[in-house]
Formats: structure tokens, sequence, C-alpha cells
């Protein structure tokens, strides 16, 4: 059985963006894990989301996939968080 696509958008600067919102932990995370696959190393994988959760999920996400956490940042219940893949 095929897997569903992913919610992604290619942004105007190149960065890849995953639409997360709606969604509980673990699933962001698990998305995030088969978008950033699609992202050229040295790439921006920009990830929304709206579960609290991501917070400290995405630190802990980022050092265990040896992926650089550039920013995290919420507004409006909207969690905005920018991955650099390494590798």
């Amino acid at each position: 059985m095929a897997r569903a696509p992913l919610p992604v958008t290619t942004l105007p600067c190149g960065t890849l963006q995953l639409d997360c919102l709606g969604l509980l932990c673990p699933v962001p995370m698990i998305k995030a894990g088969r978008a950033v696959r699609a992202v050229e190393p040295g790439g921006i994988l920009e990830v929304l989301a709206d579960d609290p959760g991501v917070e400290l999920d995405f630190v802990g996400w980022c050092e265990a996939n040896r992926h650089t956490l550039l920013s995290l940042n919420e507004a409006g219940g909207v969690w905005t968080t920018r991955i650099r893949r390494e590798w």
C-alpha cells in the first residue's frame, strides 16, 4: 500500500514547508522524518505545527537525527520550526 503524499510546499526561497497543523505528537516528528529526505543536504525544512509538544520534541529529534535546529518560534499558537538537513 502506497503512503499518502506529505502536505509539503516549496517556498520561493527553495525551503520545503511541511504542514502538520492539527496533528499531535508523534505525527509531526514522523512526517518530518519523511519530508527531510526530500531536502538536499544543506537545505531547509520548515515545519508548521500547533501541538505545543513540538517545542521540546524537535530539539531532541534534530539531535538524534544529526540535523541542525535553526529556529523554533511560536506565534498565535502555531510553532514554526526551521531545520537544516546535514547529511
